[in-house]
């Protein structure tokens, strides 16, 4: 069920949770970006030396903070998608009122998890940011600048699952199993 779909809500309400799923999808759209980018890095990496005996000297710091952007940045599209690995063994032989409260139980759960990772991810950015931290690299990036971005992807994936719990909530327990059968993302 997409935050879209929810039936009688405030207009209010549907704005944020349209505002939302739109920055889940910046998110996704900035994580297939960083993609592309990382990919050009490492061919031009690939060519330097092939080619040249040379090489650029950023290339495996530099993916390696793409493949964490892209993974934090896509975080929240991917919840909304329902593309997260869920165990379903239990979830599929619960009645409409179980199978509502186990939801609501879960993602108020992951919530709690997602918002403390986001506080921690926030120290640490104040903290880099702070103490002028830079990694041990030749171009000794600032480590604010990617730890910021897997905030951001962070605070994404939280609005998201803000966002799928109200659409829950508004389901109702006698909604909330069919709605999750027929779109296979709540």
């Amino acid at each position: 069920m997409t935050t879209e779909s929810s039936g009688k809500t405030s207009p209010v309400l549907r704005f944020l949770l349209k505002c939302i799923d739109r920055l889940s999808d910046l998110g996704a759209v900035m994580s297939a970006l960083i993609f592309f980018f990382m990919t050009l890095l490492i061919i031009a990496e690939v060519a330097l030396r092939t080619f040249w005996g040379k090489s650029t000297e950023i290339s495996g710091e530099y993916s390696g903070y793409a493949l964490a952007a892209m993974i934090y940045l896509g975080l929240g599209f991917s919840f909304r998608e329902g593309a997260h690995i869920r165990i379903t063994f239990v979830r599929e032989r619960l009645r409409a009122t179980a199978f509502f409260i186990l939801e609501i139980f879960c993602h108020v759960f992951v919530l709690v998890i997602s918002s403390l990772s986001c506080i921690f991810v926030w120290d640490l950015v104040i903290t880099s940011k702070a103490r002028n931290l830079t990694a041990y690299t030749p171009a000794e990036t600032p480590l604010y600048i990617p730890q910021a971005i897997i905030l951001a992807g962070m605070a994404i994936l939280t609005l998201q699952i803000i966002s799928r719990l109200a659409a829950l909530i508004m389901a109702r327990p006698s909604n909330a199993k069919a709605a999750d059968t027929s779109s296979g993302s709540l």
